[in-house]
Order: C-alpha cells, then sequence, then structure tokens
C-alpha cells in the first residue's frame, strides 16, 4: 500500500501544511503502488473465509497412476503445473453444492479421481475421468459421495467471435 502524508492526525500525518515535494511524493508514492489492467500478478496459496471458503493451489503435483496414490486436492481451485502421462489427482469427499476447478497446465493429460467409494458423473466407484492437456474443469459435488461435472456454455457472436 503506498505510503501517502497527510496534514490530519494519524499515523502518516504531518500536522502542518504540507510542502510542495511532499506532495509530489504522495502523487509518486501512488503512482508506483497502483495496479494497471495488463500488468502481471503474482498469485499464491489464497485462502477466503467466511460464508463461502474458496482457496487456490497455485502449483499442484499429479501423482500415481491409481486413486491411492493420486495427490489428494486440499484446495478448491487448482492449477496442476506438473504431471507426466496420466498421473492423478483425489477430489476430496463430496458434499453438495463444494465446487471445485482444476486446470491442467501441463502438456500431458491427468486423471481426477473422485474421493475411495465416491463417483464422478455418477459413474462407476473409484473411476477417474480424464483432463486434456491446457484444459480445465469444474465439478460440483451433488451428494455425499458424487461429483458432477460442469459444461461452460460458450457464447460467440454472429462473427464467431467468442463473448465470455
Amino acid at each position: 500500500m503506498a505510503t501517502i502524508v497527510t496534514r490530519d492526525t494519524g499515523a502518516s500525518a504531518k500536522g502542518s501544511a504540507l510542502t510542495n515535494t511532499e506532495m509530489d511524493t504522495n502523487f509518486i508514492n501512488l503512482n508506483e503502488d497502483k495496479y494497471e489492467s495488463g500488468d502481471n500478478i503474482d498469485v499464491a496459496d489464497v485462502t477466503i473465509s467466511g460464508d463461502i471458503v474458496a482457496s487456490i493451489g497455485t502449483t499442484v503435483a499429479a501423482a500415481g497412476t491409481t486413486q491411492g496414490g493420486a495427490t489428494l486436492l486440499s484446495k478448491t481451485f487448482n492449477i496442476v503445473t506438473t504431471a507426466t502421462n496420466n498421473q492423478g489427482i483425489k477430489l476430496p469427499t463430496a458434499e453438495e453444492g463444494l465446487l471445485y476447478t482444476i486446470i491442467n497446465a501441463t502438456s500431458v493429460s491427468v486423471k481426477i479421481y473422485p474421493n475411495t467409494s465416491g463417483t464422478i458423473n455418477s459413474g462407476s466407484i473409484n473411476t477417474a475421468i480424464t483432463i486434456p492437456a491446457g484444459t480445465s474443469s469444474k465439478l460440483v459435488g451433488t451428494s455425499s459421495s458424487n461429483w458432477n461435472t460442469m459444461v461452460e456454455t460458450i457464447v460467440y457472436d454472429s462473427s464467431g467471435n467468442r463473448l465470455n
């Protein structure tokens, strides 16, 4: 956060009129501390709590080629950055309304397993789905044992340009 010197009382208060140099320094601090459209941001693991709990895993490594060896996800938004072909990640126990997002930022396919005795899309128990390289998947818990994938609706204009 930018440091600003003020005339009023407070932590950064001078208590008297500001000089031209102090005013210029305030503007320089504001200018250097702002976010501009197009700037790259660096996001570490983030947890937001309250009525909605969301968390971000920015460097998830897939592991194993079976449900038992797959990496158990501990965050609700996950970016898989390390995997060899058909390694996997495993969802936690499903809960109604719980939403997980997985981005496969690798160059290989990754398996997504339900938790032990769980299902995905009401399929066979303990059976994975595959998420291709460079794609993402959103899954929502629909019961205490099932996850359903959510399909994004893509909207195009009459010229074929994607709008969302």
